[in-house]
């Protein structure tokens, strides 16, 4: 087993930077709104959670709200008239008055009136009639439809003006709320619906809205290729038989091998989706599949010996490259094909839990939420490369026709345990999200390698095991365990086409280290006595010998799809 790659650590270091720049970037964003909120409020309101517990040696139930803003504790006196036990465990803002109690140590607050900031009945049915005032006024400044509810506050913005729970905080049945721009100007008119698309999806607000999503897009990605020696080569006519498709000889010149292949872009598809558990979206559920086209290459070639066609080794016994002789003039004629394939599958499931509270409502509705991820991640990289010949005996002192086999082929099947942080930002009809993972685990090895030759001399038919670079001595199917990695790195760009509906483009790296590839399985080094028939009595190494060789795997491109939430 290879060490971790330095890509790999790099995956690890760019995951906690995003982590710790993003829970910083989150932390000023808040000590920002709570300033400005602070601005806005005197000590006639409170925001916060509501909740009530039994008071320390008294035996009696109270209710209690930290404050979102002062972070301090106020014990809640409720009106009459009120009934506070409705709010309780929601997120609200409490109108009324701030009392000390005598030891100065406590703070009480008188409550008035209670505006619940939640989706449950009654706000959300009153929100989604509020309508932007006319942009008449002398000091009016357009501004953009707020994505969110709570930025609903007037057309043209000024300092001063009243955060949008005084506005939602009407006692009257349902009505259209037109903002002037003198605070406190509200002026009632009949009902509009007109501006239905600016509600948000009426499941929730929370991150990039809705309770539940799915995703499939397009892919267009690049892979890693497969690396071979060279497979099939050619030599000008008139070369010596000796040195024809011999390799390290100044005029031969490789068909099939000797570089990369599978290296074409090639396409696939995704589909990811999921749900919240809870309404403020601080637990969840995703998974995703993908799987990339099959991507293949060939070559095949028919010669009756012009031209000369031909498959190189090296031929351990003389010390020395040679070759096989597939097409040479009055010596043999015939076709040859060689095929190359890769097949990459994916696929995982998570839950999304955001630990450190910027799930709560008041924070998912800003628009920016950043969770932790853990689950299971499952992948699969097959390869496998065949060369086939059909040949036929030109020497009429020596009749005869030979089919030829060698296949390699590989299965590398992880399994393992996936962490990471997902990071989303939502301004108006644009959002953002990235993402950074990575996945330890097992990752099954398996190299399968098979080859024949079947002879046929006189109208006998007879199969021998072997081929060229399949042979007795490497022909088998060997497995084996091996700890590896898989970093993940993605960031997607979405554009609301309805409150639902979204068109998405992005962009995805992965990287699975200690691979096995097939063409990284074929020895070229030869014992030419192994062809069959075997040579009687049998001298020499026993070559080629099966090794496990071991590389990384990397794919990314580029994803086209829509997302849709509910």
């Amino acid at each position: 087993m290879r060490h971790p790659s330095l890509y790999s650590i790099v995956c690890l270091c760019l995951l906690a930077t995003t982590v710790c720049a993003s829970r910083i970037s989150a932390q000023q964003q808040e000590e920002g709104r709570a300033a400005k909120l602070r601005r806005e409020m005197s000590s006639s309101r409170r925001v916060g959670y509501l909740r009530q517990r039994e008071e320390s040696g008294s035996g009696k139930s109270v209710f209690v709200l930290k404050d979102a803003y002062d972070k301090k504790t106020y014990r809640i006196i409720e009106e009459s008239g009120l009934d506070l036990a409705a709010f309780v465990d929601r997120y609200v803002s409490l109108h009324g008055d701030t009392e000390s109690e005598a030891s100065g140590t406590q703070r009480r607050f008188s409550v008035e009136r209670v505006t619940a900031f939640d989706d449950r009945e009654p706000v959300s049915a009153r929100a989604s009639i509020v309508r932007p005032a006319a942009f008449e006024a002398v000091d009016a400044r357009p501004i953009e439809p707020p994505s969110e509810l709570d930025d609903i506050r007037v057309a043209a913005l000024t300092d001063g003006l009243p955060a949008p729970s005084e506005v939602l905080g009407q006692t009257q049945a349902p009505l259209t709320i037109d903002i002037d721009t003198t605070p406190d100007n509200y002026v009632i008119e009949a009902p509009v619906t007109d501006f239905d698309w600016l509600r948000p999806p009426a499941t929730g607000n929370n991150g990039l809205g809705g309770r539940a999503w799915i995703r499939g897009e397009y892919l267009m990605w690049l892979t890693d290729s497969l690396r071979t020696p060279a497979l099939i080569t050619t030599s000008p006519t008139g070369t010596p038989r000796a040195m024809a498709g011999v390799l390290g000889e100044t005029d031969t010149r490789s068909l099939y091998g000797g570089s990369t292949i599978n290296n074409d872009p090639h396409t696939g598809a995704r589909i990811r989706g999921g749900f919240w558990w809870d309404a403020a979206h601080k637990m969840g559920l995703e998974g995703e599949y993908l799987m990339l086209d099959e991507q293949s290459s060939e070559y095949q070639a028919t010669s009756t010996g012009d031209p000369i066609i031909a498959r190189p080794f090296f031929d351990i016994v003389n010390g020395q490259e040679t070759a096989e002789l597939v097409a040479f003039p009055n010596v043999v004629g015939g076709s040859i094909r060689a095929t190359a394939l890769t097949n990459l599958r994916s696929g995982g499931v998570w839950m999304r839990f955001d630990p450190h509270g910027t799930g709560s409502p008041c924070e998912a509705r800003s628009g920016r939420k950043l969770d932790w991820v853990l689950g299971y991640r499952y992948m699969k990289l097959e390869d496998d490369i065949r060369i086939s010949e059909d040949l036929e005996s030109l020497d009429v002192a020596n009749p005869g026709t030979f089919v030829i086999e060698d296949g390699f082929t590989t299965d590398n099947k992880f399994h393992g345990v996936e962490v990471g942080a997902v990071y989303e930002a939502d301004r108006g009809p644009l959002f953002i999200e990235a993402l950074s993972k990575i996945a330890v685990g097992n990752n099954h090895q398996v190299a399968n390698i098979t080859g024949f030759s079947d002879i046929t001399e006189l109208g006998l038919l007879e199969r021998f095991p072997g081929g060229v670079l399949a042979q007795r001595t490497n022909i088998g199917h060997y497995s084996r365990d091996e700890l590896a990695i898989i970093p993940q790195l993605g960031v997607t760009l979405g554009w609301r086409i309805t409150r639902r509906f979204s068109l998405t483009a992005g962009y995805t790296l992965i990287y699975f280290s200690n691979v096995v590839r097939a063409g990284d399985q074929i020895s070229t080094d030869v014992n030419p006595n192994l062809f069959p028939p075997e040579a009687v009595p049998f001298s020499g190494a026993l070559r080629p010998e099966f090794a496990w060789r071991e590389s990384d795997f990397w794919a990314h491109g580029a994803s086209f799809g829509a997302d849709f939430r509910w």
